[in-house]
């Protein structure tokens, strides 16, 4: 009997025990379950903010692309995506060889050496803390920051003043602060770097949330690689158009048709090697007898030698009125523009004057190419000798020594040529020159056929010689016949 209530009471106790075990297990289970639920909630919670984090990426780069504006939804966003407490962006200025604090939080903790000096001035006023933040660049040599650059690999640094790269004195706004940073690159070209901090005591970043942080970080490099690409295509498109606008402007300063002339005909051409032109040519009513025409070619192209171009223009214009003397205009025309005149800019000019109804011209040359005259009585080609030097080179007392007038006599049917030098200098596929011989031949051929002619036919034939491609310089043509 007793064995038998031993027995029972064994029993008894061992269901109790597998009730009991069964009762943990289904608890165990049950937090197991819960655990589970909790982190994958926690990771549908990430997944919902970054997805937000990218959609507002989007919808910035498609109204706003300023990159003011992207650095503020790029650390935001971090900040938010990751539950961190401050963030910063700091962008890489290729220039300067530095990173550059484009975007700090109020509550950022200081990424940066703090000397004792900024932590003197932080204790008597807290806000100068984050001004400084907000304006000093890091070198790349220097700080947790700089190696992370460098490197190109992420951190996820525990506490911000035990990193190794950390030299700042022992200070409560580096202590117990938890960083992940990492850098922003697209293909070869390196952007900056993104970081996120908080309260170590309050905050521990996991390994999920630095492979979050990690995937963010790739992301808002091809938002920002995006946006840049956007904006420069912007940039050139908006340049292109102010280009095209103000060459527009610079051919309309150009002489829109050829004056009718008193025993004279002449014709004239320029063709840019871009959209602006460093070369002009104009015709200038000197008085009731008297003509002028300028040829200039200014050193350089693009926008700096068309600016340089039309200035000069402007000048002689209101030099030449009234004045026989073409060297007295140049002279005047010199000490004008050299003040403006930077480097080794300089401007070669022929200004040129002759009396309707005179076979007598006189020019002057400011180092350029020499003048062309093909002789109808022997259908011969002869250069106009003459000194000077280009515009700009000297300001005033050497120019107007070497610079002197000169005489030249076109009999009936006589043809004088101003060319500049990117029509001998016109180079073929193989790199030959057009040279003057070429344009002393063809200038005898063809000026029996006038003015006009002459300017068409060169402007085909040095197309025909470059193989129809794009000119290396400006040309520019003047041609002037006596009938």
């Amino acid at each position: 009997m007793t064995a038998a209530i031993v027995i029972l009471l064994l029993v008894a106790l061992g269901a109790c025990y597998g009730f009991y075990r069964a009762g943990r297990l289904a608890t165990f289970r049950r937090h197991n379950i819960e655990e589970l639920k909790q982190e994958q909630e926690a990771i549908v919670s990430e997944e919902r903010r970054l997805f937000s984090f990218l959609q507002a990426l989007g919808v910035a780069i498609s109204k706003d692309n300023r990159e003011s504006t992207l650095h503020r939804l790029i650390v935001e966003g971090a900040m938010r995506v990751t539950g961190s407490k401050g963030g910063a962006f700091y962008a890489y200025d290729e220039a300067r060889k530095m990173l550059v604090p484009r975007f700090c939080s109020d509550q950022c903790a200081p990424l940066i050496h703090l000397t004792d000096k900024v932590l003197a001035q932080a204790e008597t006023n807290p806000s100068s803390l984050l001004s400084t933040l907000r304006w000093q660049a890091i070198g790349l040599e220097n700080g947790m920051l700089g190696g992370i650059f460098t490197s190109q690999q992420s951190e996820c640094v525990q506490d911000l003043a035990e990193h190794g790269r950390m030299k700042s004195p022992d200070n409560a706004h580096q202590q117990h602060i938890t960083v992940m940073a990492g850098p922003l690159s697209s293909g070869d070209r390196r952007l900056g770097v993104l970081a996120v901090t908080a309260d170590s005591q309050a905050q521990e970043f996991s390994e999920n949330d630095f492979e979050v942080f990690n995937s963010l970080v790739e992301q808002s490099a091809f938002a920002l690689a995006n946006a840049r690409a956007h904006q420069e295509v912007q940039t050139k498109r908006q340049l292109e158009a102010e280009l095209h606008t103000a060459g527009e402007v610079q051919r309309i300063l150009l002489p829109t048709s050829e004056p009718t002339l008193d025993g004279y005909t002449i014709a004239g051409r320029n063709r840019p090697a871009r959209i602006l032109s460093g070369d002009f040519y104009d015709y200038v009513r000197v008085d009731a007898a008297h003509f002028g025409a300028v040829i200039a070619d200014v050193s350089g192209k693009g926008f700096p030698a068309a600016l340089i171009a039309a200035t000069t223009r402007a000048a002689l214009q209101a030099h030449a009125l009234g004045k026989l003397s073409p060297a007295s205009v140049l002279s005047a025309v010199n000490r004008q523009v050299s003040e403006d005149i930077r480097g080794d800019t300089f401007i070669s000019m022929i200004y040129l004057i002759f009396e309707q109804g005179s076979p007598h011209i006189t020019l002057a040359r400011a180092g350029h190419p020499n003048p062309l005259i093909w002789r109808r009585a022997t259908g011969g080609v002869e250069k106009v000798e003459s000194g000077g030097m280009g515009v700009g080179i000297d300001d005033g007392d050497t120019f107007e020594r070497v610079t002197k007038d000169t005489t030249a006599t076109l009999n009936s049917g006589d043809l004088m040529l101003l060319y500049t030098d990117g029509v001998d200098e016109a180079l073929d596929a193989e790199g030959a020159e057009f040279g003057v011989e070429r344009i002393q031949t063809l200038l005898a051929e063809v000026a029996p056929q006038g003015a006009k002619a002459v300017v068409d036919q060169l402007m085909e034939a040095l197309n025909a010689f470059v193989g129809g491609k794009a000119s290396n310089d400006d040309v520019t043509l003047i041609a002037l016949q006596k009938v």
